[in-house]
């Protein structure tokens, strides 16, 4: 009768405890009653388990097998979400787009432009253009500036009156007021999308050379005014339905938390 008291009592402290704690999710529901059984068949019948703490144990393995499922419906609904941002990246090739960055590519004998914003009314700007190894190639120097966006055009030399070779390069663009403190520039990019590429679970376009995250995307330059009258395409469709999504998921999961 000691043994039995011995292994009632461990086994209710440790076991079954155990399992319903972060080993329920791996151990799975038939463990869990197995144990559950096993523990029942030795217990002492003059001091038999105490029913509070077999119904906390049903309850605290319940809400880990819901919490389990909860995950799982997530991460399908993340893979989901995922094929939908990859149908709608796939709806910008050919289209021109303006996105976040300070990249120009610029072909062997041609020119390009500069985009840019200042957020106020500038005595001086100043663009400094790199090649990709980080050397100085040109400066611009254009005439003071209203506050807003800006298109700076590029000829394609260097300082020395050389074209440059084709590629990408990269720009800094700096304002200064009258005073001559510094204000604000944002710089951008704009190109026609040649494809799509999926890299570490993230969707680019690639314009070019140049490879953007479809979240730096701010407009679509070559799109008409009467777009919002048109049929919805394929990609607005998927947006409305990431965007019912997301607002489902995040509605649901503070509820399905609380029932826990």
């Amino acid at each position: 009768m000691t043994v039995i008291n011995g292994i009632n009592n461990s086994s209710q402290g440790t076991s079954l405890g155990a399992l319903t704690g972060a080993g329920a999710a791996e151990g799975g529901q038939d463990m869990f009653f197995k144990l559950l059984i096993t523990q029942l068949q030795h217990q002492d019948p003059l001091n038999p388990m105490d029913s509070t703490d077999f119904t906390a144990q049903l309850a605290q393995f319940s809400q880990l097998e819901k919490l389990d499922k909860m995950n799982s419906s997530l991460d399908y609904t993340q893979l989901y979400l995922a094929s939908l941002n990859n149908a709608q990246a796939v709806d910008f090739i050919g289209k021109k787009i303006e996105a976040n960055g300070n990249t120009v590519e610029i072909s062997d004998d041609g020119s390009t432009t500069i985009n840019y914003s200042i957020a106020e009314d500038a005595h001086k700007v100043t663009v400094d253009i790199y090649d990709m190894n980080g050397q100085l190639v040109r400066t611009l120097n254009p005439e003071s500036k209203n506050a807003g966006e800006q298109l700076e055009s590029w000829d394609g030399t260097d300082s020395n009156g050389n074209h440059v070779e084709g590629g990408v390069y990269t720009f800094v663009v700096t304002a200064t007021d009258a005073d001559g403190e510094a204000i604000p520039a944002t710089t951008y990019l704009n190109g026609v999308v040649d494809s799509v590429t999926f890299e570490g679970g993230i969707t680019y376009l690639m314009v070019g050379d140049r490879k953007i995250a479809v979240g730096d995307v701010i407009k679509v330059l070559d799109q008409d005014l009467v777009a919002a009258s048109q049929p919805k395409t394929g990609s607005e469709k998927a947006m409305e339905i990431i965007r019912e999504v997301g607002s489902f998921v995040g509605r649901a999961a503070p509820l399905a938390m609380a029932a826990f």
